[in-house]
């Protein structure tokens, strides 16, 4: 493969001052995440879908805050903004390799699941591809035009202080998710750290005689490992508290992966809403828990250093914060 050639694509059509319509755009994107960025990947190439995308950051970042060294994402590389839906796109997981003179040392590390950094790096690289990207863009409102029928977005530039409206057809929202600290934890004068900043704090968190650990999910079981490597030596406590009967593993079975194939997507949506619900509240273990491979780590660490003396360390499930004080 070689490197992206230009998209046809159509530049940022803007309303003008004086009210003029501009040129109704097929897709306007609000967000740029792994997902919408998959989807300007894969519209890029089309001479035939004219698509936009605005996020009100700078450029591309994926969860820095956690960004632990030797971190895997929890799929495998074909998993990545486009292989599934088109192998053949240039802005593939095996591209950015090739392109970047890591596609035999990835071959012969033999693990099918990359490093977060490196995911993190080939996102950058794909979005630094595509000029219907445009940062420093934070929407404030979005209004259906019914004359047109299409949607207004209007967006904050951070560069210049003015607004920008752009009118699309279809909009594909991609926001992702806000940092919550749990409602007992807020307004504490004590340091409480949410994952997404666990990297900038880390030092902070062990100087204090005791780190608390909220929650079981992906980033919990990884930032408890993390502290309790250094806890002996660091003079500090881990605790690890959820309100789960137990520290669930992510379900990885074949037969249940079936249930991201595009057969049963399409059965998915298809079902009354209701229904839909229910089991999309069912299925949740689909994309929640932690990974098999990190919940056996973090007993063999456990396991090592409990050869050597008590483990300054508690595991609670079952158990939910109901209150806190400093």
């Amino acid at each position: 493969m070689s490197a992206p050639a230009t998209p046809h694509i159509h530049d940022l059509a803007a309303v003008g001052a004086d009210g003029s319509t501009p040129h109704i755009h097929d897709l306007v994107g609000v967000g740029i995440g792994p997902f919408n960025l998959g989807l300007a990947c894969l519209t890029a190439p089309l001479d035939d879908v004219d698509a936009v995308f605005l996020d009100a950051a700078e450029g591309f970042a994926w969860h820095h805050g956690m960004m632990l060294d030797g971190a895997t994402i929890q799929v495998p590389f074909l998993a990545d903004l486009v292989s599934m839906a088109d192998p053949t796109s240039p802005y593939s997981f095996l591209n950015w390799l090739k392109q970047t003179g890591r596609l035999y040392p990835f071959y012969i590390r033999e693990d099918v699941y990359p490093l977060r950094a490196e995911y993190d790096a080939y996102c950058r690289w794909a979005s630094e591809q595509l000029p219907n990207l445009h940062w420093g863009r934070r929407v404030v409102s979005i209004e259906h035009d019914e004359a047109l029928d299409a949607y207004r977005v209007t967006s904050e530039v951070a560069a210049t202080g003015t607004t920008e409206t752009v009118i699309g057809r279809h909009l594909a929202l991609g926001v992702g998710t806000r940092p919550i600290v749990p409602a007992p934890l807020r307004g504490l004068p004590g340091p409480v750290v949410h994952s997404s900043d666990y990297l900038p704090s880390k030092e902070r968190l062990q100087s204090a005689s005791s780190v608390t650990v909220v929650d079981s999910g992906q980033s919990a079981a990884e930032i408890y490992l993390d502290l309790l490597e250094g806890a002996r030596d660091g003079g500090y406590r881990v605790e690890w508290i959820t309100r789960s009967p137990r520290f669930f593993p992510m379900e990885y079975t074949k037969l249940t992966l079936e249930m991201t194939s595009p057969e049963y997507t399409d059965h998915f949506h298809a079902l009354p809403t209701e229904l839909r619900d229910a089991v999309g509240r069912e299925q949740r273990s689909l994309y929640k828990g932690i990974s098999g491979e990190l919940v056996n780590e973090i007993y063999d660490t456990l396991y090592r250093l409990s050869a050597s003396g008590p483990v300054p360390t508690t595991l609670l499930s079952d158990t939910e914060v109901l209150g806190a004080e400093w």
